[in-house]
């Protein structure tokens, strides 16, 4: 059943290419969780779906403004681990909006990874058993709420993706390791699903090519594939392996 669409985004980082396919826009500024609750009760929406990606490094910016309600937030937030204030943010939006989150698989069944090879290039013995020790490590540091993504050579970890995001961790790992890492990425053990889906897209591609990096690993049914066709097309161009675990 088709609805229509109200969309909340955030000054500066929203596409405005969504806006042709929604009916109602608003946007909040980085910080603004007091006006964002003012909307929501405003507009009357009962159910949301998060989508999209902020840097988290961006709250430890000197320019970060957040408002009263915003500052109450994180500083009331004792572990500040991606998992437990995305949590938090769900209790805020039911508790002072009446907001239900809602997980936002339903309506990307047709972008999640596939389990298996999903292109053309078949990883080695050497790579294959490399992802099978960089989901230990990945299943290992999400558990601890950590980051999300491992690079190794060889059963060796040569970088944890903290908080500098997917794209810096396989640069960083490519680097140490000389080219012919292999990345693994994965859900967290506890992650709720709702808020904070694994991703894949075109500039993962970009970072594996610049480090001479040809095997990724992502959880099936788990991550989402930005630009899905596109992104397999280009990884065969590249021969580069991207597989389901």
């Amino acid at each position: 059943m088709k609805k229509e669409v109200v969309l909340f985004g955030v000054q500066g980082y929203s596409d405005k290419r969504i806006e042709s396919f929604v009916k109602e826009i608003h946007y909040v500024p980085l910080g603004g969780l007091g006006f964002l609750a003012e909307l929501l009760r405003k507009t009357q929406v009962k159910e949301v779906v998060l989508a999209g990606h902020i840097p988290k490094k961006e709250i430890y910016n000197p320019s970060f403004r957040p408002d009263p309600t915003t500052k109450s937030f994180i500083e009331s937030a004792a572990n500040k681990g991606d998992d437990h204030l995305l949590r938090a943010f769900q209790v805020f939006l039911k508790v002072k909006c009446g907001v239900s989150v809602l997980d936002s698989r339903i309506f990307l069944k047709d972008v999640l990874a596939p389990k298996g090879l999903f292109t053309r290039r078949r990883p080695s013995a050497s790579e294959t058993e490399d992802l099978k020790f960089g989901w230990k490590i990945a299943k290992g540091i999400g558990k601890m709420d950590i980051g999300q993504t491992v690079v190794v050579k060889h059963g060796v970890v040569l970088a944890v993706e903290a908080l500098e995001g997917t794209d810096q961790a396989i640069r960083r790992g490519g680097e140490l390791g000389g080219g012919e890492t292999v990345v693994v990425k994965v859900a967290k053990p506890n992650q709720d699903l709702r808020f904070d889906l694994p991703c894949v897209g075109l500039e993962t591609l970009e970072s594996l090519r610049g480090v001479s990096s040809k095997v990724i690993g992502v959880e099936s049914g788990k991550t989402i594939l930005l630009s899905k066709e596109e992104l397999i097309e280009k990884a065969n161009q590249d021969d580069i392996s991207l597989v389901g675990l």
